[in-house]
Parts: structure tokens; C-alpha cells; sequence
């Protein structure tokens, strides 16, 4: 029953969360898994490592699609090139069982979470200095 209740919580959350958050949660979905591969790499378990990287190659391959260039072309260039870098160090720890390019990736979905929260964080508190970032950067809704 609980794991109902949390799963419609969090369906509920989804359905009504502002973009910028929507990003925000596509992120720390990336991080966790893959900070659960490298537990699990570390403990033995290679095929669930190779799953949950893969499962944060997909969310990151998701939010390069939901990149919107005509907002923003040169900035939206330099945050895709930030995420085809994770998705290549994914690829590439997987690959190679490399564990530093997996902390490479990690460092990075981090640096883009504090930034995705700080937005959060403004946009809520209704702070007029974030201009239209949300936009900029925006997933095609």
C-alpha cells in the first residue's frame, strides 16, 4: 500500500511541476542512478551496475532532447555540450569499467543540480532577477 501511495505521490508531483523542476528532478534521477552503479559496481554486482547506467544514459539522452535551441542557440549549445559530455562519460565508464569517468559525470550532473535548484528556489521565492532562465533552457512541453 505504501509503495502505491508514494508512486501517486509522486505521479502527482510530475503532472504539476513547473519545468525548471521537471529538469531539476530529470537530474537528481541521473545522479542516483548513477551513483547506484557505482555501489553496485563496487560490490560485484556488474550487470545491475550496466542497468542503472543505462537507465541514467536515458535520462540524460531525455533531457538533451527536450532542449530547445531556437530559444537560446548559443547558450542552449553550451549546456548540450555539458550533457553530451555526461552522456559520453556514462558511456564510457560502462564501457571500460572506469570509474573515474563515472566521478567526471557525477561532478557534472552535480554542478547542473545546484544550478536547476538555485532556479527552483528563485523562481518560487518570485525573485525578479532570474529573468526568463526558466524559458532559455526550457524542455519542449
Amino acid at each position: 500500500m505504501q509503495a502505491s501511495a508514494t508512486g501517486s505521490y509522486l505521479a502527482t508531483e510530475v503532472m504539476t511541476a513547473a519545468p525548471q523542476k521537471l529538469q531539476l528532478m530529470l537530474i537528481e534521477g541521473a545522479i542516483r542512478f548513477a551513483e547506484k552503479a557505482r555501489q553496485q559496481r563496487r560490490a560485484g554486482e556488474h550487470e545491475a551496475a550496466c542497468e542503472a547506467l543505462i537507465r541514467a544514459q536515458q535520462i540524460v539522452a531525455q533531457i538533451l532532447s527536450g532542449l530547445n535551441p531556437a530559444a537560446a542557440p548559443t547558450l542552449v549549445a553550451k549546456v548540450a555540450a555539458v550533457y553530451v559530455f555526461v552522456y559520453r562519460s556514462l558511456v564510457e565508464a560502462g564501457i571500460a569499467a572506469d570509474e573515474a569517468k563515472l566521478d567526471g559525470a557525477i561532478r557534472a550532473l552535480e554542478a547542473e543540480r545546484t544550478t536547476w535548484h538555485e532556479l527552483c528556489r528563485k523562481l518560487a521565492g518570485g525573485g525578479s532577477d532570474t529573468g526568463d532562465a526558466g524559458e532559455r533552457l526550457s524542455l519542449d512541453a
